[in-house]
């Protein structure tokens, strides 16, 4: 069996995708650091084409549709085991079938790639509201986040949007990796780790945010349970109000 290596990045698995789809034999899609020696195994590598990237995107919506897309950008994004193999699975489905694919809920091929995308947009949707920044003393905004998937770039229009007048950071300080707005510009860069020389007033607004948790909240009313199906305790470290 052919397997091709990509180097991570989303354009070299979409480059491998294509490469994989236009074998015609049974493949595999794998990372670079992530393949194990096999002996049936034949190993390609797929560097990454920006022509070949835009060949396979524009199958998955001309076959599918932009949810197809929107699924196999979330599935990638999940990082799970095994993810850029399904993908591939699920976009020979759609290449046969088209947008039926889709709707073939109870099919294996779909039912893993629409579970990974469901989990990511999950993530993503809940970080819209767990980000917390804390104001440095340059004036600029930092935020320290630990998503379990790989959710930085679908979090940024969001901020973005709201926070477009303020320079600000955030750092998914599990993937070692930053969005950095500043003046309007976004940039993606490394970032392992970061000193944080805080606002002076900052350690004050936090006692406030947290005091204001406390009293607003309703003792009678308090479900423990609930609480942590809403904010799960692995996510509570970088939320102010759980320090």
């Amino acid at each position: 069996m052919k397997t091709f290596l990509y180097d991570g990045t989303f354009e070299g698995f979409l480059t491998a995708l294509s490469l994989a789809l236009d074998s015609g034999d049974s493949c595999a899609i794998s990372k670079e650091t992530a393949a194990e020696t096999g002996l049936f195994s034949e190993f390609l590598d797929a560097e990454a084409d920006p022509r070949r990237a835009a060949a396979a995107r524009s199958l998955v919506e001309r076959r599918g549709s932009a949810e197809s897309w929107q699924h196999v950008r979330f599935a990638f994004l999940s990082e799970a085991s095994g993810s850029e193999t399904a993908i591939l699975e699920y976009v020979k489905l759609l290449a046969e079938k088209g947008p039926a694919a889709d709707n073939m809920l109870a099919d294996d091929r779909v039912k893993k790639v629409h579970g990974l995308s469901a989990k990511v947009g999950g993530e993503t949707h809940r970080f819209m509201g767990f980000v917390r920044f804390k104001e440095l003393a340059d004036k600029t905004l930092y935020s320290k986040i630990e998503p379990d998937h790989n959710i930085l770039a679908l979090l940024v229009p969001h901020f973005r949007a709201r926070l477009g007048t303020f320079n600000w950071v955030i750092h998914d300080a599990r993937r070692n990796n930053a969005a950095l707005y500043f003046k309007g510009k976004l940039v993606y860069a490394p970032l392992a780790s970061a000193q944080i020389i805080e606002d002076v007033k900052e350690a004050e607004v936090r006692e406030l945010w947290k005091h204001f948790f406390k009293t607003a909240a309703i003792t009678e009313r308090t479900n423990p349970k609930l609480q942590r199906q809403n904010v799960p305790l692995k996510y509570r470290k970088n939320l102010t109000e759980f320090d």
